[in-house]
């Protein structure tokens, strides 16, 4: 089965700020709840129909947000906001690639197979005008290059929910990044912050992949310091 499948979009609607007068006394971990979940199918099937997701937040340092291009490390290297991290062997400090696992046993890296080819790793192609591939390269996935974390979870026959996992079966992921929420996108500011977030998930597959079955999603987000918030569930819902 095949079908396109969609970045999130983020629009932030109604965004406060607080003033020095009357600030509003929020934790420093992000909190959400649950606002509104909206589904707007296209007439035309080669559109991609939208999920479009609600969420109310607060946060009392501000510091909620992430830029596209952020994708370095801070000095000390605990926070990360870059998608991959790659590896090069100690010992000369050549790249880890499918060479090194055939010839190192011991590092028990995975095949180069589902779910792995997706996962864990990447083909490396030359500048030809017909593109080869010249390497295969290991990476691991960093937790923390996104910050909203949307899982969707389809329920089962005995009215348990278990998570349709996007990246193992289509090589994608519907997390992804809002921008900066502070004024002026200053963080030193450290005001609090409350607003909704309103996160679109795109897709020409929604219906075909899930037909009546019965969904809800799991959300949580997370701030520039790694705190992450409370997790929310949406109610269940159907694509029709």
């Amino acid at each position: 089965m095949k079908f396109t499948l969609g970045l999130g979009l983020v629009i932030v609607l109604g965004l406060g700020l607080s003033s020095c007068f009357d600030p509003p006394e929020y934790s420093n971990i992000p909190e959400i709840e649950f606002e509104n979940l909206v589904f707007k199918e296209t007439p035309d099937l080669s559109d991609a129909d939208s999920l479009i997701l609600f969420i109310k937040f607060r946060d009392g340092d501000g510091n909620l947000g992430l830029q596209p291009s952020e994708i370095g490390c801070n000095q000390d290297q605990t926070i990360c906001y870059n998608e991959k991290f790659y590896f090069n062997l100690v010992d000369g400090g050549s790249p880890v690639n499918y060479e090194v696992k055939r010839t190192n046993p011991d590092l028990n890296l995975p095949d180069y197979v589902p779910p792995f080819d997706c996962t864990n790793w990447e083909l490396v192609f030359d500048n030809s005008s017909a593109p080869q591939v010249i390497d295969t390269v290991y990476f691991e996935l960093n937790p923390d290059h996104y910050n909203i974390f949307v899982d969707f979870l389809v329920k089962q026959n005995d009215g348990s929910f278990e998570e349709f996992d996007w990246r193992t079966e289509f090589c994608t992921t519907y997390d992804g990044r809002f921008p900066i929420l502070a004024k002026n996108s200053d963080l030193s500011l450290n005001n609090s912050i409350e607003g909704t977030l309103r996160y679109a998930m795109l897709s020409t597959g929604f219906k075909l992949q899930f037909s009546i079955k019965t969904l809800k999603l799991r959300i949580q987000i997370q701030d520039r310091l790694l705190n992450k918030s409370n997790i929310i569930e949406t109610p269940e819902f159907q694509f029709k």
